[in-house]
């Protein structure tokens, strides 16, 4: 099997590498091991409140993606041809490496072998009905994903005893002061116990803390820290590009460094920016237009990052918007996630509509 573009990796870079390629009248081929696209951050209210909005995250390839689409898994990728777990071999001009990345411990967040969207709602409504059960949770992890949970779980179950345990001495690492204050003050507001500078291990049905030895008992835990880069089909033939994190290394261009046909973006690459989804997007956008001024012999403009913002929901009815020139938790600006958490606005980006749960 042969294509002009091999994309390895149907996620918020992939997909839109795939779009965007697609509109160019470029050949392309992407691979997942799932066949299905989900809007990765609506998944922590799916697991609080599934309910709570009647549009879906879910949507399968087929029903969408312009190029074309093979479910499979790349065991192997070199600078000229892509081996899949069953044998097969693909060849291809130039291959997008946009395989995103993992949370060991919570498959929730980003699923591990829910690989049709059956199985993806039964392991979804499989930790809801946990939820139901549970009378103490422990969220470990004060990023954005382990915020977000937190309010989702303590707005939708109130009578939770909810801990929400981070590493470092504020939440939400590398965000402006006023934001980690606006979050942590409004987590408080939901009831949530917090705790700064703790570091839990699990030893047999407890959680302790390595530096001060406290214990904490959980019905329910989720491990929102660890993120690694789905890498290990890159290990064999191309293990030179990875940096001492496991990121793919790339240029501004967002090219692979020594290679002049392989490119990386979103969370598996090290490409100077937070791992979120809207700016994988963007990644995905300018590298379709230097895919195909490369194919048409033209010169690309680098890559220009964008400072960080971000609109985290902490429940449903509040909030903090993180804009380059200002931290606020106005609720204009917050309901505009709170609405539909933005599920309508990727899929419209894809060319598509979401699916209108029954």
């Amino acid at each position: 099997m042969q294509t002009d573009v091999l994309i390895v990796g149907g996620g918020f870079a992939g997909v839109t590498v795939s779009q965007e390629l697609a509109k160019k009248g470029v050949t392309t081929l992407l691979l997942d091991k799932k066949d299905y696209f989900e809007v990765t951050f609506a998944n922590l209210r799916n697991i609080a409140a599934p309910d709570a909005t009647r549009l879906q995250s879910r949507k399968h390839y087929r029903d969408f993606l312009s190029g074309r689409f093979m479910q499979a898994e790349v065991a192997q990728l070199s600078a000229k041809q892509a081996r899949l777990a069953d044998g097969q071999v693909i060849h291809f001009k130039h291959a997008v490496i946009a395989s995103g990345s993992r949370y060991p411990a919570m498959a929730v967040a980003k699923t591990h072998s829910a690989l049709d969207i059956a199985s993806r709602t039964a392991e979804m409504q499989q930790s809801f009905q946990q939820l139901q059960q549970a009378k103490k949770v422990l969220v470990i992890g004060g990023g954005v994903v382990g915020v977000e949970l937190a309010g989702e779980i303590a707005h939708a179950f109130p009578d939770i005893e909810l801990t929400l345990a981070h590493g470092g001495s504020q939440i939400l690492d590398g965000f402006k002061t006023k934001a980690q204050q606006k979050a942590r003050q409004q987590l408080e507001n939901l009831g949530v116990n917090l705790q700064l500078n703790r570091r839990y291990q699990q030893q047999d049905d407890s959680y302790i803390d390595s530096a001060t030895g406290e214990k904490v008992d959980a019905d329910l835990v989720f491990a929102a820290t660890g993120a690694q880069p789905n890498n290990e089909f890159l290990q064999a033939e191309l293990a030179d590009i990875l940096n001492e994190r496991g990121l793919v290394k790339v240029n501004a261009q967002l090219k692979v460094e020594g290679y002049n046909n392989l490119y990386a973006l979103g969370d598996v690459a090290d490409s100077g920016e937070a791992k979120l989804g809207y700016l994988a997007v963007e990644q995905g956008k300018h590298l379709a237009k230097v895919i195909h001024n490369t194919l048409k012999n033209k010169s690309s403009k680098t890559y220009k990052r964008h400072p960080l913002m971000a609109l985290i929901p902490v429940g449903q009815k509040q909030g903090v918007v993180q804009l380059p020139f200002a931290v606020t938790t106005a609720n204009l600006l917050v309901n505009m996630k709170q609405k539909d958490l933005f599920i309508n606005k990727i899929y419209k980006g894809f060319g598509t509509k979401p699916d209108i749960a029954r």
